[in-house]
């Protein structure tokens, strides 16, 4: 899908791992550089045995960082008993849209009893369930009697109980009969609408969402991703509609109780999860792709009135699966994939197999509005959900504590499928930044979690879909990627893929696909495994920080690890720990292209001392970004560093990618007190000279957070004086907005710039965007005739709303209400929130909980564009407050929903008042946050964050901003 690790281990168990620890460090063992070194170096044996103990004392020390150990029952008591394993099932179902929104059905699930139990355990949330009408039969038909149907809402379970012991080895199917409605939750089987613009009515449709756990509100099944099972789908629906489901539709036939209702019935599955199972009934349009490969039939579904909006998923999603086929080496196994555009979805798009679900915004593209972002992110999404279709779908991991074997791959191989699709971008390059930016931030948290972590209740699996599991994941493989190569690692997938097709695996088991061909190649040393190194970086939360200590008389140089908290710890996290893998270049030669790690930083090696020559003015560690840690030099050395990027004709002899790193760094290092802002800033001053697009993007990413810091403070205009001057060099080269561009980084690139220069108020730019929004206004019909530069209509809406009154209001709802662009629509929504009207933004607020006015998956995005404004933090923070429990109504069942609210509000707090303020609203509101845990810690440790460095840094801050 496109939105601490805590160990499950008992007392007793954790207490004999100690003792077996202590017991083999008895053996006595040195280690070095990942090496070993043993007293009686001839002993082979005692050779192996240790290489043995190294991975097991970094499993333990891995154990004792998690920082919370919990009892496996707190995550077992959701999962179901392994007395059953489903085989297959049969599931018809017949939908009523129109009249009264619900659906009927029956599903006969085969299955083989894998141990003796008297009682079947499934799930069931939400159904209607005639207890009387379940029916229990053995592989001979033979009824077996059923003495009990039961459920446990809490839990979302049923449990069927007979009279007699199910036995193990034997066949039954379970045959239940079923109702249920068609809500507008965006979860389970709910309904969608929109407006036919031929005739002006509504019309409705019906569409699943499964992932990650309710399939089972719109059919009872073995809900969990292990079970998989082949589906055999029928689907009832009146005449005037068609269906689809995951695979190609057999036949069609009358239901002679239902006359105007037809059944139509589709080929059995591959096995698969509940979660991947999809259907959707509707009056689409089905636009079928011309590409050559007759053994995938390939459509775009959508409403009639988008049909001409398909054209770049009609091309693109044939070329990328067929590249991925070349890249897994493995065949796509269906013969026909739909992707299909839903005018209400909740996330960006959903895998289904054989039927990816999309938000309109995520495939539609009018090529007539659309900018360069707009068809990069279809482009992105589109990749996504086809790397899906074999990282996921084909195998698929045990349990959602892997959830980022999932995301993580499909977001970090979409990123070549892009690259692919359009290799003039250089957009790859830009992931990787725009990847390490996002990760670093919010890793740097005590609340963050591990990115392969324990859950248990669907609600803290929902809360994973983050940052973390898909992000932090595509990085961490990039990284793997990196220091084992090409060929290795694409050799490694392709084994998994083929070792665990059709079924499921876990981290583990991807860690020793890589490993057998990281030996067999020759790409890691045979005293290493692809475990013992990633384990450190996926069962720890965080990320470490190299410390580099030039000693300039000895000519040397000191590294050492710790994790890099953004609100430093009181000790507990001391011990953290992960293989570093270390590349470096010096002044002397500034080769940024040796990318391949040499050697490694590891957990038995903490303090390493290597020889470095006097005359380097600077040395510079991981290469291009090639590992997920930050740097931090001794003052000298940074100088040295500042020295050579203020030199206009040396600065680029350090790569693009290390000047992001070092602009991030040093704002990072800052922020925590460990660089004194003096070298952060005289290291921008380089910028006036800066060129590409990468460093000015990590360069205002890191003074965006000054900005908010000093917002509504007495200092803001100091601030803005400052980013006037620092943006005036490069405005001056994108300022007339009225030029467009053509190369995607330079297009990126004069969208970044003109966007801060109007929030900056560069009086130039804003001038230009209130010109030409007003002419825009004076035109006829200008739905058809929007004279804005494409590129820029973001910025240019929301100048014209915030300086505006009532009439430029109106007029852009006025467009939002025509609009038939997604896209288009996406970008009203939010620059409507710009307004400094406080009536109108909480007129616009109330709006936004009103399905009929805005779309229910579009309201979190108005409470963002309201509350990102100055006037309309205040204004935002009001609703939240005073309409929490209306808020909480509108999401269910989906708390995490919530919990983007409070962040939206908490994350721009920096006063002790503030914290006080969103804790207590927090505590006092815990009913209607529940599903919105994690997030709500994130939040309070940011506002804390926020706080402290306002009290540290506020007033020594303006030293440099004049």
């Amino acid at each position: 899908m496109h939105t601490g690790l805590v160990i499950i281990i008992s007392p007793s168990i954790t207490r004999a791992l100690v003792r077996v620890l202590n017991l083999l460090d008895g053996v006595g063992a040195n280690f070095s550089s990942g090496s070993i070194v043993t007293r009686s170096p001839s002993n082979r044996i005692m050779q192996s045995l240790r290489m043995e103990f190294v991975s097991f004392k970094m499993f333990i020390i891995a154990l004792s960082l998690m920082g919370s150990v919990v009892n496996s029952k707190e995550t077992s008591e959701f999962k179901l008993p392994t007395n059953f394993k489903p085989v297959s099932y049969r599931l018809d179902v017949t939908t009523h849209l129109d009249d009264k929104f619900m659906f009927e059905g029956v599903v006969d699930i085969k299955m083989t009893c894998i141990a003796a139990t008297d009682t079947i355990t499934l799930h069931s949330n939400s159904l209607d369930i005639d207890t009387k009408s379940v029916v229990v039969a053995n592989s001979g038909e033979n009824v077996v009697p059923v003495s009990s149907v039961t459920f446990d809402p809490k839990k979302e379970l049923m449990y069927v109980k007979s009279t007699e012991n199910f036995k193990p080895g034997d066949e039954y199917v379970l045959t239940i009969p079923f109702t249920g409605n068609i809500t507008d939750d965006l979860v389970g089987y709910y309904k969608s609408s929109y407006v036919d613009k031929e005739n002006n009515q509504t019309r409705w449709l019906a569409v699943t969402q499964f992932e990650p756990a309710d399939a089972r509100r719109a059919f009872p099944c073995f809900d969990e991703p292990a079970y998989k099972a082949t589906f055999k789908i029928r689907l009832g629906h009146k005449k005037e509609y068609t269906s689809i489901s995951n695979m190609k539709m057999m036949k069609q036939t009358p239901i002679p109780s239902q006359p105007d209702y037809v059944f139509d019935e589709f080929e059995e599955s591959v096995p698969m999860s509940t979660y991947l199972v999809a259907y959707m009934v509707s009056d689409f349009a089905y636009i079928e792709s011309d590409n050559r490969d007759d053994e995938v039939k390939f459509r775009i579904i959508a409403r009639k009135d988008a049909a001409d909006q398909t054209e770049l998923a009609k091309n693109a999603g044939p070329l990328v699966l067929k590249y991925y086929e070349d890249y897994f080496d493995e065949k796509f196994p269906l013969s026909k994939q739909d992707m299909v555009a839903i005018p209400d979805f909740s996330a960006g798009a959903m895998e289904n197999w054989g039927l990816v679900t999309y938000r309109e915004t995520a495939l539609l593209i009018d090529p007539d509005v659309a900018t360069i972002d707009n068809v990069h992110r279809v482009a992105e999404v589109i990749a996504h959900e086809l790397a899906h279709q074999w990282f996921g779908n084909l195998v698929t991991m045990k349990w959602w504590t892997d959830l980022w074997l999932n995301e993580g791959f499909a977001t970090y191989v979409a990123a070549r499928g892009v690259d692919f699709l359009y290799p003039e971008w250089n957009s790859f390059q830009i992931e990787t930044v725009q990847n390490f930016l996002r990760v670093l931030d919010l890793d740097s948290l005590q609340s963050s979690h591990p990115v392969s972590v324990a859950v248990g209740h669907p609600d803290e699996i929902a809360q994973i879909f983050d940052t973390i599991s898909y992000t932090k994941g595509s990085f961490l493989l990039h990284m793997m990627n990196t220091f084992l190569g090409e060929d290795t690692f694409k050799q490694g997938i392709r084994n998994y893929i083929n070792k665990h097709k059709f079924s499921n695996a876990e981290q583990d088991d991807l860690w020793n696909s890589l490993t057998e061909e990281a030996h067999r190649q020759e790409t890691l040393d045979k005293n290493l495994t692809v475990k013992l190194i990633m384990d450190t970086w996926t069962l720890q939360t965080g990320y470490p920080v190299l410390k580099v200590v030039r000693d300039y008389s000895a000519d040397t140089v000191t590294l050492s690890q710790e994790r890099f908290l953004t609100i430093k710890s009181n000790g507990t996290d001391n011990k953290s720990c992960w293989w570093i893998p270390l590349t470096m270049t010096t002044s002397m030669d500034a080769d940024f292209n040796q990318t391949k790690t040499k050697s490694w930083l590891n957990c038995e090696n903490n303090n390493l001392t290597i020889p470095l020559a006097k005359d380097n003015e600077w040395v510079i560690y991981n290469m291009q970004m090639a590992g997920l840690f930050r740097v931090l030099y001794d003052t000298r050395n940074w100088m040295g560093i500042v020295s050579t990027l203020n030199d206009p004709n040396e600065y680029d002899t350090i790569h693009t990618l290390n000047r992001v790193q070092l602009i991030d760094d040093s704002f990072s290092f800052s922020q925590i007190g460990d660089l004194d802002y003096g070298i952060t800033f005289q290291l921008l001053n380089y910028l006036k000279h800066e060129k590409e697009y990468a460093p000015w993007l990590a360069a205002l990413g890191g003074l965006g957070p000054i900005n908010s810091l000093l917002k509504r403070t007495p200092n803001q205009g100091l601030f803005q004086n400052y980013m006037q001057r620092i943006l005036s060099p490069v405005y001056s080269r994108f300022r007339d907005m009225t030029v467009e561009l053509n190369n995607f980084e330079e297009i990126r690139f004069k969208n970044l710039v003109i966007a801060e220069a109007c929030r900056h108020r560069i009086k130039d730019c804003t001038e230009q965007a209130l010109d030409l929004f007003s002419k825009w206004m004076k035109t006829t019909d200008p739905d058809k005739n929007n004279i804005l530069p494409r590129e820029l209509k973001p910025v240019i809406y929301c100048q014209a709303i915030k300086y505006g009154g009532v009439d430029e209001w109106d007029f852009l709802w006025e467009r939002y209400q025509r609009s038939n662009v997604g896209s288009e629509k996406a970008k009203l929504l939010s620059a409507l929130g710009c307004s400094s009207e406080t009536w109108l933004l909480n007129r616009y607020l109330n709006w936004s909980l009103d399905n009929s006015i805005i779309r229910k998956q579009d309201a979190i995005s108005v409470f963002y564009s309201v509350a990102r404004s100055d006037i309309g933090f205040y204004v935002a923070k009001d609703f939240l407050y005073r309409k929490i429990a209306d808020i909480s109504e509108y999401f269910q069942p989906r708390g995490d929903r919530v919990g983007s609210y409070v962040k939206a509000i908490g994350s721009q707090m920096k006063t002790k008042e503030e914290l006080d303020e969103i804790q207590s609203f927090i505590n006092r509101s815990s009913s209607y946050l529940k599903g919105a845990d994690l997030t709500t810690k994130q939040t309070i440790e940011t506002v804390k964050i926020n706080t402290e460095w306002t009290t540290k840094f506020d007033h020594k801050i303006i030293n440099h901003l004049v």
